[in-house]
């Protein structure tokens, strides 16, 4: 297999490409890396990938279009190492059947991990009775409560890849779990996680947690607003992982604002967010700098898992099990 590796030199590769995995891609054949330590950009993939049959990219490498196809002749297969593909590849890529794999899968399983943790950190409001004993020196007092996740209703907005990992982590808390999504949900799910499918107004209306997993494009870009943020019930809990401009940020704040629900921000429509920000002094918002996934300590293993399957289909004519296709990736978030 030969390979071509368009991350620059520094923290960011060597969190992917650790020493094991440097071995294990030069191992399976030549793998040239690229050598700069600034960004990696469209000319120096053409000056450099030659007769590679593998494309390896990572945050913030070269889309992979037209150009670079032309210039690599031999390319078979693109391995992308994080999640949506849509930044990263060209639709000439399938056009001339180059095959997609990514780290999707892993990075949603992580997404639904760290979904899970944000709502029990809410629930029993671990950062603020942790920083007010550290801060204050305030033992637990006559009145504070934490509250649990067990038996709640979650209502979950949209049933992809995360939220299919989400269910199935949410089942020993015996939650009821409601699904909006615009197909229906897959019978097999259904019968084994005992999902109800719903509408948004009842899902935001009844539930004690909505968490959102909704991919970013041009039909989803503000799909819950005010209608929405006004029905949902008090003491509620409210958790966005997938994209901030997903929601109406203005309406979710005037929402927020009244003290009725708490929420859990992951992403913004600003990232960061604009240093006027509302959020930053709401009492009842955790905010978290996009980090539900995936943890650094997974990089190395999602590299390694995809660089073994990459000289399987190269080598050996394995079939692709992470494939991404041009239909899944029409539903890929844009970015």
């Amino acid at each position: 297999m030969r390979s071509y590796i368009a991350l620059p030199d520094g923290y960011v590769r060597g969190t992917f490409f650790t020493p094991e995995n440097i071995k294990l891609a030069k191992d399976a054949g030549r793998a040239v890396f690229f050598g700069g330590t600034s960004k990696c950009r469209t000319e120096d993939v053409i000056g450099e990938i030659g007769d590679s049959e593998v494309y390896v990219t990572g945050w913030g490498s070269p889309k992979l279009d037209a150009a670079i196809i032309d210039a690599a002749p031999c390319l078979k297969l693109h391995v992308h190492l994080c999640g949506t593909v849509v930044p990263y590849d060209a639709p000439e890529v399938w056009d001339r059947g180059i095959r997609v794999i990514s780290g999707n899968y892993f990075f949603a399983e992580s997404v639904a991990e760290g979904t899970v943790g944000y709502m029990l950190s809410a629930l029993r409001d671990i950062p603020f009775y942790s920083e007010r004993l550290k801060k204050e020196g305030v033992w637990k007092n006559t009145g504070d409560m934490s509250f649990s996740l067990l038996g709640k209703t979650v209502g979950v907005i949209s049933y992809g890849t995360i939220a299919r990992h989400l269910v199935r982590m949410l089942q020993p808390f015996r939650v009821k779990i409601k699904v909006y999504d615009i197909k229906p949900l897959p019978e097999e799910d259904v019968i084994k996680y005992g999902l109800l499918q719903a509408g948004l107004a009842d899902i935001f209306s009844s539930c004690d947690i909505i968490t959102v997993h909704t991919p970013l494009f041009d039909a989803t870009r503000h799909m819950i607003g005010k209608e929405l943020f006004d029905l949902i019930r008090p003491g509620a809990l409210f958790v966005n992982t997938s994209r901030g401009e997903i929601l109406d940020q203005d309406a979710l704040e005037d929402a927020l604002e009244s003290g009725r629900f708490k929420a859990v921000l992951d992403v913004y429509r600003k990232e960061p967010p604009e240093p006027d920000c509302r959020l930053y002094h709401l009492p009842n918002v955790i905010m978290m700098p996009h980090m539900a996934g995936p943890t650094v300590d997974l990089r190395s293993y999602i590299t390694h898992e995809l660089i073994t399957e990459a000289a399987g289909f190269i080598d050996r004519g394995e079939p692709l099990s992470r494939e991404i296709t041009k239909e899944r990736a029409a539903v890929m978030s844009r970015h």
